[in-house]
């Protein structure tokens, strides 16, 4: 921590870090990220191979876990640093260890880790920064229900793209439940509106690639 002291120079001049704003990781960062994305790939491999070819199964797996997780984990990270926070990614050993014991049951469950953010954030900054990592969801599961509209006689393309879409939207719901420490409840607090349209623009892509509509 910092004194207030050590906050200026000796001709009274605020002293901004060298990585301020900047998009960069941590050694034992990067090691705890390729560690989730790992035994989630393996968590969703083994709960999709009860229906298709192991390959597909982990295709499938690998990209809701880069698109769906790393990325949305990526976005809190992202705009958190940009807006001068500290913030790094730590796993969950014990989500890790339930994902697979779970997988195995045919459940899908994922509470791989979080982005831990320190500074001076403002209850919009928090707010958009909460946004950030379902906004991804939002944007990557709504491209792939369009690959899945635009090639829907494609087999097994077809179904990677359904499949991977409707994961992803799901994250993103699941997200924005207003309750605990999901990203909706900080959304939510910075602005309802935000929130709403937030919920609106998952829940129409889903209930699509789902067949509702």
């Amino acid at each position: 921590m910092q004194l207030a002291s050590e906050m200026y120079d000796e001709y009274g001049n605020l002293i901004i870090p060298r990585n301020f704003g900047r998009f960069h990781f941590g050694r034992q960062e990067l090691i705890q990220i390729f560690i989730s994305v790992a035994v989630l790939t393996a968590a969703f491999t083994i709960v999709l191979m009860g229906s298709v070819p192991w390959y597909f199964a982990f295709g499938v797996a690998a990209t809701v876990s880069l698109t769906g997780f790393l990325l949305h984990e990526l976005g809190h990270k992202f705009i958190a640093q940009r807006y001068g926070a500290w913030a790094e990614y730590r796993m969950y050993p014990t989500g890790l260890l339930m994902a697979l014991i779970l997988a195995f049951l045919g459940w899908l469950f994922a509470a791989p880790g979080a982005v831990y953010i320190q500074g001076r954030i403002s209850k919009k900054q928090n707010g958009l920064i909460s946004l950030a990592g379902p906004a991804t969801n939002i944007i990557f599961g709504t491209a792939f229900i369009i690959l899945w509209l635009a090639f829907p006689s494609e087999g097994m393309w077809s179904s990677a793209f359904n499949w991977i879409g409707v994961l992803s939207l799901f994250l993103a719901g699941f997200n924005l439940i207003p309750l605990g420490p999901l990203d909706g409840k900080k959304v939510f607090a910075w602005s309802p509106a935000a929130w709403v349209l937030a919920v609106i623009v998952t829940a129409i892509p889903a209930a699509i690639g789902y067949g509702f509509i």
